[in-house]
């Protein structure tokens, strides 16, 4: 099976419900379809730059594992959290360049 972009659905499904406080999630992805720089890692689920942290950067390619929850940011955007076993360190990131691993 080829790597396949996460959809609301199938996160709602693997979690179990809708509402974040009731979801879990878990799970291998793939960094996928970053045009130019890398994805961060955030303590909180919307984009900002005061809430990245520091030294978590992900880049196409890399695997991450879905820890916990998801959250709609205040940027319409869909959040996970992922843990990122190259920096050993855990944050909220954007669901829209997760690919489920095969």
């Amino acid at each position: 099976m080829a790597i396949e972009e996460l959809k609301k659905e199938e996160l709602e499904q693997v979690a179990g419900g809708k509402e974040l406080g009731q979801s879990r999630l878990s799970g291998w992805v793939t960094v996928a379809g970053l045009e130019k720089g890398y994805l961060a890692l955030r303590t909180a689920p919307y984009y900002d730059s005061k809430n990245e942290i520091l030294g978590s950067e992900s880049y196409n390619g890399y695997t991450l594992l879905i820890t916990g929850g998801y959250a709609w940011g205040a940027d319409g955007r869909q959040y996970v959290w992922v843990y990122n076993p190259r920096t050993g360190m855990s944050g909220y990131t954007n669901a829209s360049f997760l690919r489920a691993q095969a």
